[in-house]
């Protein structure tokens, strides 16, 4: 299987700079990214405005990254939101590939206080109807599990923060239109191995983040403290390759929350963030575009 592993510019390389989606696309494509992410709410105003999305992103040379704002409700957390979403999804799924994007964001709970044969069919249940709502449209859902065990302790005991947690939750669930969002991060604090990366259905991982690690044990991790690629302690080239030997063809984002980037502004993030996304990718052996 062929992999191709591309670069998107991630929202957080921004550093909180109130840029429109146009010069967000096109910040992107100065750079070499080959998509930009961006959310379902931004794009819709820009065709509100008169705007075209195929359109920008043509101009531009790039593609759509992650789409994100589409799924607002936890596997878990009762509430109206799921419904919601449900009755919203499709036609937001098919807007979204209507404009060239292929996949969005969510999020698995790491952690619950609710009793564990209790939880787990609760969140299989929510992500099959989430799953079956979406398999038509051509739309991917990116569902990320949280490794850093320091995150979240007020709320329960761990729940799923491990990637075989996430592919069992997966497979339980039976999904067709759903994946993982991969992130090196969390894999690295979750202690997930490069054979467990490699032994994962390119079908189960719908798009990749890439950071680096100080060196200090797993559990003392802080997931504001986050490292460039090449700062750190992670094997990123190796954790690159065991994903591309699945023939995972997606985009990759560079997502380095914490201080690390705080003195930089966009422009700076952009290209300091290609140049590591290319150090890193020559390294192990692909493209960068």
């Amino acid at each position: 299987m062929t992999a191709r592993i591309r670069p998107t510019l991630h929202g957080s390389q921004l550093r909180g700079a109130p840029l429109m989606l146009a010069e967000k696309t096109q910040l992107a494509a100065k750079h070499g990214y080959a998509a930009v992410d961006f959310s379902f709410a931004e794009a819709a105003a820009y065709e509100q405005d008169g705007g075209s999305i195929p359109e920008l992103l043509a101009s531009a040379g790039v593609e759509a990254g992650t789409v994100g704002g589409l799924v607002g409700f936890s596997l878990l957390e009762p509430g109206e939101d799921l419904e919601t979403t449900l009755a919203d999804l499709p036609a937001r799924a098919r807007q979204v590939v209507a404009w060239g994007g292929t996949v969005t964001g969510a999020g698995i709970p790491m952690r619950t206080t609710l009793p564990l044969d209790t939880a787990w069919p609760l969140a299989v249940a929510r992500l099959r109807r989430l799953d079956e709502t979406v398999r038509d449209t051509g739309l991917r859902l990116g569902l990320e599990f949280l490794g850093v065990q320091t995150l979240h302790p007020d709320r329960g005991p761990f729940f799923i923060h491990t990637l075989t947690a996430a592919l069992d939750l997966l497979e339980d669930a039976q999904v067709e239109a759903s994946g993982l969002t991969v992130d090196s991060y969390h894999c690295h604090a979750s202690g997930a191995t490069f054979k467990q990366l490699r032994q994962t259905p390119a079908e189960r991982i719908t798009l990749l983040h890439i950071n680096d690690a100080k060196p200090v044990p797993l559990e003392d991790l802080d997931d504001q403290d986050r490292l460039m690629p090449g700062e750190g302690i992670i094997d990123l080239a190796g954790w690159l390759q065991a994903i591309a030997s699945t023939g995972f063809d997606g985009t990759v984002a560079l997502e380095v929350l914490g201080p690390r980037l705080d003195d930089l502004d966009s422009e700076a993030c952009a290209q300091q963030g290609i140049a590591a996304l290319r150090v890193v990718l020559a390294e192990a052996g692909l493209p960068s575009s």
